[in-house]
């Protein structure tokens, strides 16, 4: 009985792993036609690469496209603006960009885990005191 749950259970956690990566790739696969007027309108700046773009990059674009039509008007001129501005600059100056990225979020992440840690050696009274600072109630 339990040997057989637990077949069931792997069974259906490799079928939901393998439609789920194929899911992830047949969107990235999507082809510029298959894309809605307004990640169209969105993407238009990268038409061109769409076709020798990896699975990978297209995946990305695709959920910049998913928020963008969710998205207020005034979000969505910045954000076209943004991928228009993308899609004029050079391979080298992309590779630029995206290091300096990553270099940010890891240094942000540093000092979050810094402020977090300094949080934590408050003793409890100074905690609360910080909390009423900030709104926020202290625990009881």
């Amino acid at each position: 009985m339990v040997a057989t749950k637990l077949y069931s259970g792997l069974v259906t956690l490799g079928l939901v792993l393998v439609l789920g990566i194929q899911s992830a790739d047949a969107l990235a696969s999507t082809s510029w036609s298959e894309l809605s007027d307004k990640q169209q309108e969105l993407l238009a700046p990268l038409e061109s690469e769409w076709g020798s773009m990896t699975n990978a990059q297209r995946e990305r674009w695709l959920k910049v496209g998913r928020k963008y039509e969710s998205e207020p008007q005034e979000r969505q001129e910045i954000m076209r603006e943004r991928v228009s501005t993308w899609s004029e600059l050079s391979p080298r100056d992309k590779a630029a960009a995206r290091q300096n990225y990553k270099a940010l979020k890891e240094k942000r992440q540093g000092e979050r885990n810094s402020t977090w840690n300094s949080y934590q050696s408050l003793d409890q009274k100074k905690r609360d005191e910080f909390k009423v600072r900030n709104n926020k109630p202290p625990l009881n």
